[in-house]
């Protein structure tokens, strides 16, 4: 398969990458700055910015599959998630959108007063992250909602269940970005979530 992955450049983004690599796909790395990422077989890397009208679906064409590890930070306008969702949502024929637990089609997944301390954090954020999350899922790809993201190895145990199957808890539950990428990387390779907003679990929880 052909990979693309956007946020190439982020901690999870990077995973996408090697993950994607390692199960032998040919890997499009979307980046705004090149040379942040180090060549390798199989890894084709091209300048793009969402910013950038048309420079993403550009950049993605041909692709089978878009891996999103898009994020912001509190510098950043949190508009260019919508942005992004925007020009990837269509243009391949499966998208896997990484989005964050308790937030969009998960609010209230944390419970009351978790869930409020969250909104008030990534208030920044908030809204733009549900408008992406549904551009995603109305165009037939698969969102993945995940907790705190963590640099634990990952053991094997992550799966994927869909949000109105995931219990509220208090505290949300970790997420290795090893994990997230393997989860991202097999929904890819054979979607068994298309069209659906899903939460992603690990170990026995």
């Amino acid at each position: 398969m052909k990979i693309a992955v956007l946020g190439a450049t982020g901690q999870t983004g990077r995973l996408l990458d090697t993950c994607a690599l390692e199960r032998g796909h040919e890997v499009v790395a979307l980046a705004r700055r090149p040379d942040q990422i180090e060549a390798r077989p199989g890894l084709r890397v091209v300048r793009a910015d969402v910013a950038e009208p048309g420079s993403v679906p550009a950049a993605v064409r041909g692709a089978d599959a878009i891996l999103s590890g898009l994020g912001v930070t509190k510098k950043q306008d949190p508009a260019i998630l919508v942005d992004g969702a925007l020009q990837i949502a269509a243009a391949a024929p499966r998208v896997v959108w990484l989005t964050s637990l308790g937030m969009g089609a998960t609010e209230g997944a944390l419970g009351t007063v978790s869930g409020a301390l969250l909104k008030r954090l990534l208030r920044h954020e908030w809204e733009v992250k549900h408008i992406a999350g549904q551009a995603i899922r109305n165009a037939g790809g698969t969102t993945v909602y995940a907790g705190p993201l963590t640099g634990k190895p990952y053991d094997g145990s992550g799966r994927l269940i869909r949000a109105d199957e995931y219990r509220s808890r208090m505290l949300p539950p970790t997420a290795p970005r090893a994990g997230i990428a393997a989860l991202m990387v097999a929904e890819a390779e054979a979607p068994r979530f298309a069209d659906t907003d899903t939460v992603a679990l690990f170990g026995g929880r």
